[in-house]
């Protein structure tokens, strides 16, 4: 193949990132059509694709419309091609997503929740209704001239008009729902069924209290989407906590990206809001039921106490042998692998604890990204500076919609004698790695956890995360030098651990391409990678060239996949699959053959540009061979899932299996014997097992 013809090939090999993202939302859409979910839990995916189109348009819309005024390209397509294809996905999603709602609220109503105007309102509604209003709603809501208001982003507001108005600022006013009040109220007065209302219908029944000297015309609720990207630029450590806040400043007065209005709003209220926010026709949408969608339907799982609609309780599996005082001595002895959520996060936080108190405990030095709104990490840590440990932590600053989180938990760790480090200028430090320093008989001995996911205990129950704890000299040894690092803002030279953004893409292309020598040469030479996301066109390419070499190419992708698999004559090789169910898949894992000798790999970053070049992130080693074969295994039985991992297919769609008796659910398999997964038990019982699996027969314990 020619060198021309071989870039024209492999541009048809690789998709744009932004369609790629809004691809993946669809499958979390598709999520909420499958009967095979418990109602609720449909409803709950209903929300999250809410949630993401809101972020993907606080995100990334604006540099797509850019791009269509400027008549540039962005990301290999044209500015004004994307946009339309952009806008055209948008509507397409959005139109499914009240479809859907009017589905779920039906099923709903058949199970006896009933959501307003699903049930009419009799006069002991009437009573509850108005009592509502006037103690838990009226003391929160904000009333002001339409010209003097300065709507925030995302907060549902009721547009009023008024036909006599007695005010000199004219007939439009606003009226806004705090986020702070919840969106449904419970009205109900039997145990036999639920009926729930709107804040926002609540408060229109009430206008006539707000207004009592006027003649409310019209009503009808509104949100707006303002873009959230602004870069933050800084020169020195001292910078940062400033220019995050100045950020944060800057948000509150994003452009308006997008308009969302109630279906039933007028023309005319409409193309005022158009106007005062400049606004084109393309980026309003009427919403044919209840904006927001995600506060809505959590607010709805939260109050409906019903289990059967829910998925069933799951127990994670705890490992009782790190929950004892001598925690750290078990990990002297051997490595240990978690695998969250299917394996308890409470040995992390007993650890965390347990370093605290301990005598032994010298020092503690932690990378933080996101924490729970009130971390026991967080607290262990202070806990630890106050009874006189060294404690250092790097508490990310620029954690995107958690810096206000981050700086306030930052504030409260320095005040209670803690080192924190906000991030290194212009770079985020996303690893996951905290190292316990003690002495024991006048010698130091080091541990240290090493993740894939965030230090936060909410979502360690949600995603699906590996955590590997070691004592492994030169593991630890790394560590150390590694902190030294980010308190000096140098590269210390590392033996094992592998950093970004100096490192971590020339590595992954030198195994990328040792592969590919294996192959040619004759040798065994495969891939296996798992990760949210892959969009770096140096490693896509390089994976293409290894993959016309002959190796065989898996890669296990939820989210934005970039690369188009199973093309004939450019992709043959790779193939990928997208997991999209109970639990985000959250975890990064990858695996080369290297000619037999197999080396395993475990890691924070993704193979994004953002995380390759952008921000400190770590790959390390699963040094252990049987922590590195439960690896394997879990790999081997998510790619032979055949209930949720969608084929993505050469002309870049991506298929869902056929259903079919005695389908195969990794989650759930998890779930029921995470221990059996480790050990190799489900690998000759995997659909497909013996055409395409990922590990070895090794059926040895861990």
């Amino acid at each position: 193949m020619g060198t021309a013809h071989k870039r024209k090939a492999e541009r048809h090999a690789i998709q744009n990132r932004e369609l790629s993202w809004l691809a993946f939302n669809r499958r979390v859409q598709q999520e909420a059509d499958n009967p095979d979910n418990p109602l609720l839990e449909r409803a709950k995916f209903l929300a999250i694709v809410t949630s993401n189109l809101d972020e993907f348009v606080q995100v990334r819309y604006q540099r797509i419309y850019q791009a269509a005024k400027e008549g540039k390209k962005f990301g290999g397509v044209a500015g004004h091609t994307l946009y339309r294809r952009v806008n055209r996905e948008l509507l397409r999603q959005n139109n499914a997503q009240y479809l859907l709602y009017e589905g779920i609220r039906s099923e709903l109503y058949l199970q006896g929740v009933r959501l307003y105007p699903t049930f009419s309102l009799d006069e002991d509604h009437i009573r509850r209704e108005k009592a509502l209003f006037e103690k838990e709603i009226r003391p929160f809501l904000k009333v002001e001239p339409l010209r003097d208001s300065r709507p925030r982003q995302k907060q549902l507001y009721l547009l009023v008009k008024l036909t006599r108005p007695r005010h000199k600022a004219g007939p439009f006013y606003l009226v806004g729902l705090p986020t702070a009040l919840p969106r449904l109220f419970d009205l109900s007065k039997t145990k036999g069924e639920q009926c729930l209302i709107r804040v926002e219908d609540v408060v229109k029944h009430y206008l006539h209290r707000l207004f009592p000297k006027d003649q409310v015309e019209h009503a009808a609720v509104f949100r707006i989407i303002r873009n959230q990207n602004f870069p933050v630029e800084e020169r020195t450590g001292d910078d940062i906590v400033p220019a995050v806040r100045e950020m944060l400043a800057h948000r509150l007065g994003g452009e308006v990206m997008r308009l969302e209005a109630e279906e039933r709003m007028s023309e005319e209220m409409l193309t005022l809001l158009m106007q005062r926010f400049g606004l084109e026709r393309e980026r309003r949408y009427r919403v044919t039921g209840p904006l927001d969608l995600n506060r809505m339907l959590m607010n709805l799982y939260a109050q409906v106490k019903r289990p059967e609609l829910k998925y069933p309780p799951a127990q994670p599996v705890e490992r009782n042998e790190l929950m004892g005082r001598d925690a750290f001595e078990q990990i002297d002895r051997r490595d240990w692998l978690l695998y969250h959520p299917y394996h308890s996060f409470a040995p992390v936080v007993h650890l965390m604890k347990l370093a605290a108190q301990d005598p032994t405990v010298r020092a503690i030095r932690q990378t933080l990204y996101r924490v729970s709104g009130n971390s026991p990490i967080v607290a262990a840590l202070a806990q630890a500076a106050e009874n006189g440990k060294e404690v250092q932590v790097l508490f990310e600053a620029h954690a995107r919609f958690d810096e206000e989180n981050n700086l306030y938990w930052g504030e409260r760790l320095a005040r209670a004698g803690c080192h924190v480090m906000y991030g290194l200028p212009n770079m985020k430090t996303h690893s996951k790695i905290t190292l316990f320093e003690r002495e024991v008989d006048g010698q130091t001995r080091r541990e240290v956890h090493l993740g894939t996911g965030n230090y936060h205990d909410g979502t360690a129950r949600l995603y699906t995360d590996f955590g590997l704890l070691t004592a492994d000299p030169v593991l630890t040894s790394d560590a150390v030098a590694f902190f030294k690092g980010l308190e000096t803002g140098g590269a210390e030279a590392l033996d094992e651990l592998v950093t970004a953004p100096d490192l971590l893409a020339p590595t992954l292309l030198d195994l990328i391409e040792r592969e590919r020598e294996h192959a040619l040469a004759g040798r065994s030479a495969r891939i296996v990678a798992k990760m949210n996301s892959l969009s770096d066109k140096a490693i896509i390419k390089a994976l293409l060239s290894a993959g016309r070499a002959g190796v065989e190419i898996d890669l296990i992708v939820r989210g934005i996949c970039c690369v188009i698999p199973e093309i004939e004559g450019v992709s043959d090789n790779i193939h990928v699959r997208s997991i999209v169910g109970r639990h985000l898949e959250h975890a990064r894992a990858f695996v080369f053959e290297n000619g037999g000798q197999r080396e395993v790999y475990l890691s924070s970053a993704d193979w994004m540009p953002r995380n390759l070049y952008r921000r400190v992130e770590l790959m390390f080693p699963v040094k252990d061979a049987a922590l590195a074969r439960a690896v394997e295994n879990v790999l081997f039985l998510q790619w032979n899932d055949t209930e949720k991992a969608r084929r993505r297919l050469a002309d870049g769609a991506y298929l869902l299996s056929p259903r079919h008796a005695g389908g195969f659910n990794a989650q759930e398999t998890l779930l029921r014997d995470v221990e059996g997964v480790f050990a190799g038990r489900y690998v000759e019982r995997a659909p497909g097992a013996q055409a395409h699996g990922c590990a070895g027969e090794d059926k040895s314990d861990e």
